[in-house]
């Protein structure tokens, strides 16, 4: 492909990113639903190298649209919000995540020829929705504020159990009985370890950004820093999910924890989070685009009952949590809002790139998963409205 193609094709992913973000704006309808119907209409037209996209250009886009999207989660998340619902919103989060983990793998042994490693991984990812379209999803769901927190919050420890989980089975695959105990000490090890350097990484820079006092391009040089704390994360724990997370919530409630350490009053440049919010649509754009370019519609017996059976699975799990812990406030209508999305899709592709002997298979039954959960999700906000 010559650089000229490139460069159109880039523009339209672009225009296209905009419009399928108008349409979800406008009419809630999942633009990744378009999106992924645009990549798979580009390769086909253009008979790209499906091989070359998945092993060569996604891996590396991948990982900084995870670490670029858990920073954006992180900012957006308010102490105060945070502080009302935690601990509701943690047991809603770590039940479902295990009821569903479980029923997954089972439901894999079971019904196809799956190793129990990769039912594991498959379980992993697909056991919690994406936070870049549920929480959109649900500010614009009209529910009352208090529950929206809840659920904001549920959903966004949701998606960093899955990315954590996942990425401690990938460290110990192949995966039996005795890597599950290495596993919950990694991941509680992570989760204290990580959160404390974010915290102090978080504080270095708000400290840093008001003694340089605004110099230009600030948010270049966030992004810099935080693949940076990203980086030596990685090196120390062997991710650096987590931190991402953290940094963007300190930066996020600057003020509140400000006035908690009795440091001076500063304010962060607004320019700093929207630069992020643009780099996030550009990831999340592409990434979905690349996604339909590598799917393929050759579907069996085994395939299509597995991923119905995994979509069943991950609605009677919202519902049976639901009505446990909100009872006669359960509304059946939000619970069919949780669909699976970039995380998912990220994870996939990290998967397929860590493991030699799981293949592209393994990144189109997540894709299904995705594709489907969106459009039940669009039919019910229809249907709400």
């Amino acid at each position: 492909m010559d650089t000229f193609m490139v460069i159109t094709i880039v523009s339209f992913i672009i225009f296209a990113g905009y419009l399928g973000d108008l349409a979800f704006l406008k009419f809630r309808f999942p633009d990744i639903l378009i999106l992924i119907l645009i990549g798979y209409l580009i390769a086909s037209f253009l008979k790209l190298n499906v091989n070359t996209i998945l092993y060569t250009y996604l891996p590396l886009a991948a990982t900084i649209s995870l670490i670029i999207i858990l920073f954006e989660g992180g900012v957006s998340l308010k102490v105060s919000m945070i502080r009302d619902v935690l601990k509701k919103s943690s047991l809603m989060a770590l039940g479902y995540y295990i009821i569903t983990f479980l029923m997954i793998i089972i439901l894999l042994h079971l019904f196809s020829t799956m190793s129990i490693s990769i039912s594991v991984l498959y379980a992993s990812i697909l056991s919690a929705p994406s936070v870049a379209i549920v929480i959109p999803l649900i500010n614009r769901s009209g529910i009352e504020e208090k529950r929206r927190h809840l659920y904001i919050v549920y959903v966004t420890i949701l998606d960093l159990l899955s990315i954590v989980v996942t990425i401690s089975f990938l460290n110990y695959f192949p995966i039996s009985g005795a890597a599950f105990l290495p596993v919950i000490v990694s991941l509680l090890t992570n989760i204290f370890a990580q959160s404390f350097f974010g915290f102090l990484a978080g504080i270095f820079w708000i400290e840093l950004l008001r003694k340089i006092e605004r110099v230009e391009l600030s948010y270049m040089l966030t992004l810099g820093f935080l693949f940076a704390i990203y980086a030596v994360s990685d090196i120390l724990w062997s991710n650096g999910m987590i931190t991402s997370i953290v940094f963007g919530i300190v930066l996020g409630n600057n003020s509140s924890f400000r006035r908690l350490l009795q440091l001076r009053e500063y304010t962060i440049d607004e320019n700093i989070f929207r630069f992020n919010r643009e780099v996030v649509f550009f990831m999340r754009t592409a990434i979905f685009v690349a996604i339909g370019s590598v799917l393929t519609f050759s579907l069996n017996i085994e395939m299509i009952t597995v991923i119905i059976s995994i979509v069943m699975i991950i609605y009677i799990s919202q519902a049976f949590i639901s009505k446990i812990f909100e009872g006669k406030t359960f509304d059946r209508y939000t619970n069919y809002i949780m669909p699976r999305g970039l995380t998912q899709i990220v994870l996939g592709i990290l998967t397929i790139t860590s493991v030699a002997s799981v293949g592209i298979v393994f990144i189109q039954y997540i894709s299904y998963v995705v594709i489907i959960t969106n459009i039940i999700s669009a039919i019910i906000i229809y249907i709400k409205k």
